[in-house]
């Protein structure tokens, strides 16, 4: 590769450890890696990163657009790899790919793609056209709406944009059993997001073990390379945020099954297609479409296929390594949430305090934790306690806010059956 080449660096949004992964593959091959946050995080702390900005205000505003392309210019930026690595900020990527474009090389297309992954009222109806199984969902515009639906219980309500009910409560869903549970918790959520955002859907039987997803490389919806896993376990282990105990695993029918869709959609880069497995038609059903590093990306590397220097080759139009076979048998571990998910499955009788130790023990990759780049371990601990402490009372409002809408509810006489 030529010297010139070589020292274009990447400028990175984001500083989780999704953030980290891309920096460390690309900082320990000598390529500079800049990192801009609203909020510092593991990988602020890295050894491997050049240069630090840090950007008050959300990623996704035109001060911002401004900003990335100002600091292009006046730092010699142009040219190198914008990698974002977090969900507002591919949107917002995304939705200015001809501006950014003019200053840095884009890993991500544009807004009528990557639409198609971060709404899932449109990924769901891109599965039911290419026959794709996905759990049943149903799509209520209103209360009124809500009240004559037929649905079959439990389920959980959830967003079509994941991210702006997590930002609200730290949550990708709420749990509901019956009908007048679930008009509680739609007004508690239609406080939060648009009501046309939400969506109710079934849940599929079945914990982590259940739970699978293909990591791939693509070039216009060609998975050029790939590698299938089971997310055995997550935090909290309902409704986890993330993934926190992953195994490198064959799965050949979700391999199939995401290349399909991925075709249809002509996606470039990273993505992850996340799928469950549901034993009662024993079918893998589609979940969630994830275009941009992923949780356990870093597991990939171990195993053999180094996708965010794959990506960065991509992206300046170097040659790319030629599809290999991953190693299986690897595993991934974020002890910050492994460690509470796996006392709350031990707490409900899913494992024994010996299979979860027992699990820990093999190939492991950890999710922040090297030896060879060790303050990211520290700054992680410090950011999560320090997050905890400011979650406390927001945790605090939202379930005063829940109280409150259960009590108004009670006042009502209810006029909606529950499904069958």
């Amino acid at each position: 590769m030529p010297q010139q080449n070589r020292r274009l660096g990447v400028v990175v949004l984001g500083s989780d450890f999704k953030g980290l992964g891309v920096i460390r593959s690309l900082g320990q091959r000598g390529i500079p890696c800049v990192l801009i946050d609203n909020l510092p995080r593991s990988a602020w702390f890295s050894r491997y990163v050049t240069k630090r900005f840090k950007w008050d205000g959300p990623l996704n505003t035109d001060d911002f657009l401004q900003f990335l392309l100002n600091i292009g210019e006046e730092h010699h930026f142009i040219g190198w790899v914008l990698f974002p690595v977090q969900d507002d900020a591919v949107e917002f990527v995304a939705h200015h790919t001809s501006q950014l474009a003019t200053s840095y090389c884009l890993v991500t297309q544009n807004w009528d793609v990557v639409r198609w992954a971060h709404d899932k009222r449109l990924t769901y109806r891109m599965a039911h056209e290419v026959g794709m199984p996905y759990p049943k969902t149903w799509y209520p515009d209103t209360e009124e709406q809500l009240k004559t639906l037929v649905i079959t219980f439990p389920v959980i309500i959830k967003p079509a944009i994941s991210i702006h009910l997590q930002h609200a409560l730290r949550l990708k869903a709420l749990p509901v059993h019956t009908m007048d549970e679930l008009l509680k918790q739609y007004h508690l959520v239609a406080d939060i997001i648009h009501p046309q955002e939400i969506m109710i859907q079934e849940i599929i039987p079945g914990d982590g073990r259940t739970q699978y997803a293909v990591g791939t490389f693509c070039k216009n919806g060609q998975v050029l390379q790939s590698i299938t896993v089971r997310r055995t376990r997550q935090y909290p282990i309902d409704y986890g945020l993330g993934s926190s105990f992953v195994e490198a695993i064959e799965v050949p029918a979700i391999t199939q099954l995401a290349e399909k869709l991925l075709r249809m959609m002509g996606l470039s880069g990273m993505v992850e297609v996340e799928f469950k497995y549901d034993a009662r038609d024993e079918q893998y059903k589609l979940l969630d479409i994830n275009p941009r590093p992923w949780g356990w990306h870093t597991l990939c590397i171990q195993c053999g296929l180094d996708l965010p220097y794959i990506q960065y080759c991509d992206a300046l139009g170097h040659e790319i390594a030629a599809p290999t076979k991953p190693y299986y048998g690897r595993r991934w571990i974020r002890l910050l949430t492994d460690i509470p998910a796996g006392l709350q499955e031990i707490r409900v009788g899913i494992t024994t305090p010996t299979a979860y130790v027992h699990s820990l023990l093999g190939k492991t990759t950890f999710s922040v934790f090297a030896w060879h780049d060790p303050l990211p371990a520290l700054g992680d601990l410090g950011v999560a306690l320090s997050r905890l402490a400011k979650m406390l009372p927001q945790k605090l409002h939202a379930a005063e806010k829940l109280h409150a809408a259960e009590k108004l509810h009670t006042t009502e006489p209810s006029q909606c059956s529950t499904g069958t």
